[in-house]
């Protein structure tokens, strides 16, 4: 990526990473960070855990807590200021939101290698995320 493909819909805006901490999102996470800085955006990463009851919601908060530290770290040592947010919800409205809360010029997404039966059955966070969003949105596979 150069600094003309970094161009128009971030330089200098805010830049959204959705994480999820499994491998696609570390590939869309290296993404975001270079974007971020090639068009010196304000990065923000969102992890979202679900707001079920589950008495393993605090380990769920703990590994979100322990990505976004991570995604931080990483993200500083490119030059690239980064704000974390950990969200509870849906992530589908988590996503959105936030994108709106911060002004997101695009929100970046990682997608794994489902097939199509598997989008249709299960859902996809990046799909809904393209189809429902108010800014860009990069998929990064």
């Amino acid at each position: 990526m150069d600094e003309n493909e970094a161009g128009g819909i971030v330089r200098g805006r805010s830049l959204l990473l959705a994480t999820d901490g499994k491998p696609h999102s570390m590939k869309a996470a290296q993404y975001a960070i270079e974007l971020a800085s090639l068009a010196s955006s304000r990065l923000y990463i969102i992890y979202v855990v679900s707001s079920s009851s589950d008495p393993s919601k605090q380990a769920a908060i703990d590994e979100g807590m322990r990505q976004l530290d991570e995604l931080k770290s990483l993200a500083a040592a490119s030059g690239v200021e980064a704000t974390t947010l950990l969200e509870g919800g849906s992530i589908y409205e988590a996503v959105l939101s936030a994108a709106d809360r911060i002004h997101a010029g695009a929100i970046v997404v990682g997608t794994s290698e489902k097939s199509t039966l598997d989008r249709v059955l299960i859902g996809s966070v990046s799909e809904f995320v393209v189809r429902n969003s108010r800014c860009s949105v990069i998929v990064v596979r």
